[in-house]
């Protein structure tokens, strides 16, 4: 049943998702990479983020909740 208020709207349906953030450098150099690799699991993408930090003193990766369309590519 539609209310009236909701006839001709689309109703986007969102997911909670873990958001990998990556940087290189550090200071003013510190540049953002990547922020478009979505997990389902916190775990799984903080495996991602501590692989990608012993790396090189360089990269800086954290996780961060989100909210995605339930359409986007999530691991």
């Amino acid at each position: 049943m539609t209310g009236a208020n909701d006839q001709g709207r689309s109703h986007t349906v969102l997911i909670h998702v873990f958001l990998l953030f990556v940087f290189v450098e550090t200071g003013e150099e510190r540049k953002l990479v990547s922020n478009d690799m979505y997990f389902r699991s916190v775990d799984e993408c903080v495996y991602f983020a501590q692989r990608l930090h012993k790396q090189g003193q360089k990269i800086t990766s954290y996780c961060l909740p989100a909210m995605v369309d339930k359409d986007t590519k999530v691991y």
